[in-house]
């Protein structure tokens, strides 16, 4: 397996179509050279032709499919030693076939190790030397031009070499990278809808419950009030089954709101009348004493901030009217140097060890949401407190 290569890309990825051209264009080339320079080196045109065609074949045909096989077996070092040996046939056919040798150091240096391809194409360049003093012995005419181009050949090459299998190992280096980077923006990209859509599920979550839990809650205390009332106090009774039907009508609001995704029906009035009305609920739901304390100077805020307190309110409503068991509630609503401040306050039995429940921490994640500060204790004399104040 090459090691060069990074996890993940094959072997010989880097192999394309101008690495073929490259290698079969070169033998071409040589049998042009072949013949027009048969007059000053003479041999055999035919058989060279025929040997750099049949190279230029071996290319073409097996090339790509042995740059990529994921091991180096018998195939890869078939491919290599039959185009080396179809060049060298070319070579005793005809010396100019030695130009054909530079399309073999991109066969070798992508099929081979490094250090194995820097000594087969050193035994490459020395070839055509021994091929002539072999052939011409010491005599030969062309013994200083061998020499010299050899020594060009077996400098110059392990230089070429190297800077080739540098190329392609970076080449696949930054392929993967791109890999990497397409993969970690889909899996960044799921991520985000995913976090999305748990988002969204919190927010509606919270939404139901601070709106369509809360009013069918009023709903089912109404209700269970009322039999008792049918024979005592018909008053009673009748009074509590207006606030059922206004309770029901405003849920029903509340959803097809939601539904549209359209602002909160009790946001389509002034945020202070909208606590109001909250109060006049509680009050005539349970028979405490409301008080509603609101300045009539209150800053201009965002919908958001509006919307956070009104669902504290009706949220510490809720709470009251579940476990508070109190006769008299305390609700301000007040301007800050910073914003508006909500306070609801009740004389019943406190916290009394309880946990918060999902509605409060919903509601200090949506006080968080707009920057304020959400805050619950022990009031004085007994009862609750509960602050939040938002900025404006």
């Amino acid at each position: 397996m090459d090691h060069d290569a990074p996890e993940g890309w094959p072997r010989g990825g880097e192999w394309n179509w101008l690495w073929e051209a490259y290698a079969a264009g070169i033998p071409v080339a040589t049998i042009v050279a072949v013949v027009l320079l048969n007059h000053r080196f003479p041999g055999n045109v035919v058989g060279a032709a025929i040997a750099l065609s049949a190279m230029a074949a071996v290319v073409l045909i097996f090339g790509r499919r042995v740059t990529r096989l994921p091991e180096r077996d018998w195939r890869t070092i078939t491919f290599v030693g039959a185009v080396i040996g179809l060049w060298v046939l070319a070579m005793l056919a005809s010396p100019v076939s030695v130009a054909a040798v530079l399309a073999t150091y991109p066969i070798v240096f992508s099929t081979l190790p490094l250090v194995t391809a820097l000594v087969v194409t050193t035994i490459v360049n020395l070839m055509p030397l021994g091929i002539l003093l072999l052939t011409r012995g010491l005599e030969s005419p062309n013994l200083s031009l061998a020499v010299a181009i050899t020594l060009i050949g077996v400098v110059g090459t392990p230089v070429v070499g190297t800077v080739i299998t540098t190329s392609m190992k970076q080449r696949r280096q930054l392929a993967l990278l791109v890999a990497e980077l397409a993969a970690t923006r889909a899996e960044s990209a799921r991520l985000s809808r995913e976090a999305g859509t748990a988002a969204e599920r919190e927010r509606l979550a919270r939404e139901i419950h601070d709106t369509l839990a809360q009013g069918f809650t009023s709903i089912v205390m109404l209700a269970q009030a009322i039999e008792p009332e049918l024979d005592a106090d018909t008053a009673a009774a009748r009074r509590h089954v207006e606030l059922i039907g206004a309770t029901a009508r405003e849920n029903l609001a509340e959803a097809r709101a939601m539904v549209a995704e359209l602002t909160p029906s009790p946001l389509e009035e002034p945020l202070p009348a909208a606590i109001a009305r909250q109060c006049d609920r509680l009050a005539a739901e349970t028979d405490a004493a409301v008080t509603a304390r609101i300045d009539g100077d209150l800053p201009a805020q965002s919908m958001a901030s509006d919307v956070v307190l009104l669902r504290a309110a009706q949220e510490a409503f809720a709470n009251i009217r579940r476990h508070a068991h109190a006769d008299a509630v305390t609700v301000e609503l007040t301007s800050t140097d910073t914003g508006v401040r909500l306070a609801v306050t009740d004389n019943g039995i406190g916290l009394d060890g309880r946990s918060e429940g999902f509605g409060l921490r919903g509601m200090r994640a949506r006080v968080a949401q707009v920057g304020g500060t959400m805050s619950l204790c022990q009031a004085a004399g007994g009862g609750t407190r509960l602050t939040v104040e938002v900025p404006s």
